[in-house]
């Protein structure tokens, strides 16, 4: 008698701990996906990052270059209006020499060359004939545009880091800096690959008052001016979850 108690004891004891174990792997596999999905979104983020570094220096260091070996950018010959050559003109007389190249689109806007994405509120942007663009050796994506009046030169670039490949939307992989040659209202600015807001305030760049903001109701142009302003880094306040916007 005392054998069975024993034995039907042990069958309630194996039960309940089969049970137990049961939850316990159930609680350990929900914590499991959520933070293979933290880790995959920390990864995004830091490569995003990383890559941004990369292009940021390799147009940097090319227009470093042409400045050794053209002389100061007021001397430089620029377009006197927006045309389907002129930014292209202007990319192969002072970068393309220092740039390594996988495709020259020159200003083509078909096939391969035919750029479209999102901007961080969604709203769709194609890029005309007026922006030269190319592919770096890394696949990396760039098109600029100069631009000109009376009071200033400059020369804008749109980035994608992982060039043709998904999501081709700003603030995730599509970034905008810009190249001053001439600036009458800010002189410091000439000389010098800057991101696009750089120099405002962290608080500004984020609010949704100004259009180019880094916000979910914005554009989102001034999302590099933000990575920048926090050390190379996205932390809280970007909107990273908001730009899951894909162009097909």
């Amino acid at each position: 008698m005392l054998n069975r108690v024993k034995t039907i004891f042990n069958r309630k004891k194996f039960g309940n701990t089969l049970a137990e174990t049961l939850v316990v792997l159930t609680v350990i596999g929900i914590v499991f996906t959520l933070s293979i999905g933290t880790f995959v979104a920390d990864y995004n983020r830091n490569q995003t990052v990383v890559r941004l570094q990369k292009l940021y220096s390799t147009l940097s260091q090319a227009f470093e270059k042409s400045v050794a070996e053209n002389g100061s950018p007021y001397t430089w010959d620029y377009p006197d209006q927006l045309s389907d050559q002129g930014s292209y003109e202007f990319f192969q007389t002072y970068l393309r020499p220092n740039l390594m190249l996988m495709r020259d689109c020159k200003n083509s806007t078909e096939g391969f060359c035919n750029y479209s994405f999102k901007e961080l509120d969604a709203t769709e942007k194609n890029l005309n004939g007026t922006w030269a663009r190319f592919f770096l050796n890394d696949g990396a994506f760039v098109a600029l545009q100069a631009l000109s009046n009376k009071n200033y030169k400059v020369v804008y670039f749109y980035v994608d880091t992982n060039g043709k490949k998904r999501l081709n939307v700003v603030a995730r992989d599509i970034f905008l800096f810009e190249y001053w040659i001439e600036n009458i209202d800010h002189p410091e600015y000439v000389g010098k690959l800057r991101a696009y807001g750089e120099g405002k305030l962290r608080e500004d760049l984020i609010s949704d008052i100004d259009p180019n903001n880094c916000n979910k109701n914005t554009n989102g142009n001034y999302c590099a001016a933000l990575i920048m302003n926090d050390n190379w880094q996205i932390i809280n306040g970007y909107p990273w979850a908001q730009a899951r916007y894909v162009v097909q």
